[in-house]
């Protein structure tokens, strides 16, 4: 998971990150996928891009404090995450105390919190998923399992991936969902991370 994030060509490379870059390449390069992570938890589009626009604005005019090796997107996500419980919180004390009902029911907010603050940064890349991400390749049929290693291992486009094995690419769209709905079901503890670095 972690050479996958490492070797996506639409990624700004951490440690390529300095003072001579644009800040719209920047944030244009993470800005959605910290927004996906945000919107799994506070369930609110605009709050969401909100949250995510403040911590990637508050990373980039702070980023000369940080040591020179800091892991910036560990850093990111920290600060999503801790506007992300910030909201909820205000949230849960705006139900508790005016009985304001909102899309969030009080027992959903509550859970969400504490799922956030047990969450670690380093859970995406830890050899449990690895192991998870491995086996459940090895549940899937063999051509399924080729296609979908072919496209996000191989970052083979799914034209090239079609032209290869001779197939319409509505096959190869078949399988790399069909693999993508498995992977889903099998991480899905793990899914609000992981959603962070997927299209």
């Amino acid at each position: 998971m972690h050479l996958y994030l490492e070797n996506r060509r639409d990624i700004i490379n951490p440690f390529e990150i300095n003072s001579e870059m644009n800040f719209g390449v920047f944030y244009n390069a993470y800005y959605q996928r910290f927004v996906r992570y945000a919107f799994y938890y506070v369930n609110d589009l605009q709050a969401a891009e909100d949250l995510t626009h403040d911590a990637l604005l508050y990373y980039w005019e702070n980023k000369h404090k940080l040591p020179a090796d800091a892991d910036v997107l560990g850093y990111i996500l920290e600060s999503v995450k801790n506007k992300c419980l910030n909201y909820l919180k205000h949230i849960q004390v705006e139900v508790e105390y005016s009985k304001k009902r909102t899309e969030l029911h009080d027992w959903e907010i509550t859970t969400r919190i504490q799922t956030l603050e047990n969450e670690s940064y380093s859970t995406i890349f830890s050899k449990d998923i690895m192991r998870i991400v491995m086996e459940s390749l090895s549940e899937l049929p063999e051509q399924t399992r080729h296609i979908f290693v072919l496209n996000r291992l191989d970052y083979k486009s799914r034209k090239e991936i079609a032209t290869t094995l001779g197939v319409s690419q509505q096959k190869v769209d078949y399988h790399i969902n069909k693999a993508n709905d498995h992977l889903r079901l099998k991480l899905k503890d793990y899914i609000p991370l992981i959603l962070l670095f997927l299209n």
